[in-house]
């Protein structure tokens, strides 16, 4: 069985901006149908709580069992913080996208988002989602 992967990679998530862009990022990816979403933070430095927010929206927006949204590449502050929360039990996380594409495997298809630009400007409303399943 082969699984459609989506990279999401946020570059910033220190204002309100960045997280709603993240935040509609997200929303697209689910939008499209992923299976998996894998979540690369390589370039955050700091995490607040309302990028927490959006990650387990977008968790409990995957409902099935055969989708998941993973975690990468988090420095170390990051990933103290979702060990102190508790969040480290919730998702999968992993050092770097190769360790995660090992667990994900047979997987064969990827698509990174980067930028805005490659996001619809309109906000998708997370009521109109549409799961399989």
């Amino acid at each position: 069985m082969n699984f459609a992967i989506k990279v999401v990679q946020p570059s910033d998530f220190s204002s309100v901006d960045a997280i709603a862009q993240f935040q509609t990022e997200i929303e697209h990816v689910l939008q499209s149908g992923a299976d998996i979403i894998l979540v690369d933070l390589k370039q955050i430095t700091s995490i607040t709580s309302a990028s927490f927010i959006v990650l387990v929206k977008g968790l409990k927006a995957l409902l099935a069992p055969e989708r998941q949204l993973v975690i990468c590449s988090m420095n170390e502050q990051v990933r103290i913080l979702f060990e102190l929360t508790g969040l480290d039990e919730v998702f999968k996380l992993f050092a770097d996208r190769d360790e995660a594409h090992q667990y994900l495997q047979p997987s064969n298809k990827v698509e990174v988002l980067k930028s805005k630009s490659e996001v619809p400007k309109a906000k998708p409303s997370v009521s109109t989602l549409k799961l399989a399943g």
